[in-house]
């Protein structure tokens, strides 16, 4: 029943240092009493091995600045924020992982189904294309004839066979 006493009595005189401490760091109410817990669970830790009852002001002003230090760069790590106050960066319209491999499959499916065009003039035309525009998709007009400029009809018909018969090779099983 003395330790018990001695230990309120301790408490008593040495908790309005400690909470002045606590206070000047600012932190919530939550995190300034668990800073104030861990401090006397330090001291009841620590109590044998003080020696000097004289240094024991100092010993808990100091132990209560670790505490609170170190509770105030835990809670920084830990708060909250806002999804729409962080600043949009360039990864942020960044593909997920996701996209980007359904997108190379796609473009190495589109590639196997180009291969597979018997016409080598428009198997040629189709992989300049995508050789040239990795990243993007299909105009819908369709390629470029790789022979250069010439009847912008023919081309364009051209084109749209070749669009037809990729469109066939990709929805053949295979």
């Amino acid at each position: 029943m003395g330790e018990h006493r001695a230990w309120e009595a301790i408490v008593d005189r040495h908790l309005p240092v400690v909470n002045a401490v606590a206070r000047s760091y600012r932190l919530s109410a939550p995190d300034r009493e668990d800073a104030v817990q861990t401090v006397w669970l330090t001291l009841n830790q620590h109590l044998p091995r003080l020696r000097s009852p004289e240094l024991l002001r100092a010993w808990l002003r100091r132990v209560t600045r670790d505490v609170c230090g170190r509770q105030r760069r835990q809670s920084a790590r830990l708060r909250p924020v806002d999804p729409q106050s962080l600043p949009r960066d360039a990864s942020a319209g960044a593909p997920s992982p996701e996209s980007a491999y359904l997108r190379k499959e796609e473009r190495d499916e589109l590639r196997r189904a180009v291969l597979r065009l018997t016409d080598p003039g428009e198997r040629r035309a189709a992989l300049l294309y995508l050789d040239g525009n990795a990243g993007e998709p299909l105009a819908p007009d369709g390629p470029r004839s790789a022979d250069g400029p010439g009847d912008p009809r023919a081309a364009t018909n051209q084109r749209r066979r070749m669009l037809r018969r990729l469109r066939r090779l990709l929805e053949e099983p295979t």
